[in-house]
């Protein structure tokens, strides 16, 4: 049995050492298929020791799936730069992953649809995201068949942090 459920952080029922050891296990998994450390992992410790951080709600989230109540994957939330949206809200959907004993199950799907699920929620009008298309090809497929799309040039920058990492797209979907 599939559960997908927000992460818990306050005292007594933390979920902050689950949500670092996925992404962490994200974090690694990138560096190997990028061949060594990538931007994104450059300052998650930093982000990992103060968390939830900018993922803490009500504007942003990490949501936790579960197979048969373990540990399978995650996917976090949180807002985005308003220059790139205009009069609209923005958010930014960060560091989905799903284990490798559970990929291949739809599960990359469910947490991704929770995201976009819980922007709206929010009130958010449109989600963002960076990804590496040759690293990442089957996150890359889920997020074109999930219709987010390529944005380029000052957009892309507004929306995003700048990034010396030439194989990095940034993509974004309308939510409303």
């Amino acid at each position: 049995m599939v559960q997908v459920r927000r992460a818990l952080f306050h005292d007594g029922s933390s979920d902050a050492e689950l949500c670092r050891t996925l992404m962490r296990e994200y974090a690694a998994h990138l560096n190997l298929s990028v061949g060594g450390e990538h931007i994104c992992v450059t300052t998650l410790e930093k982000e990992l020791a103060v968390l939830p951080g900018l993922y803490a709600e009500p504007a942003g989230a990490v949501l936790l799936a579960f197979v048969d109540d373990e540990p399978a994957g995650c996917v976090a939330l949180k807002p985005a730069s308003t220059e790139a949206f205009g009069t609209g809200r923005g958010c930014e959907m960060k560091r989905l992953w799903v284990r490798s004993g559970y990929q291949g199950r739809g599960l990359g799907r469910t947490l991704a649809q929770a995201a976009l699920d819980l922007a709206r929620e929010y009130g958010y009008s449109t989600i963002v995201l960076d990804t590496m298309p040759r690293a990442m090809q089957a996150a890359y497929a889920l997020y074109q068949s999930m219709g987010f799309e390529l944005i380029r040039g000052s957009l892309a920058k507004a929306a995003h942090r700048p990034s010396d990492v030439a194989e990095m797209v940034y993509m974004r979907r309308e939510l409303l």
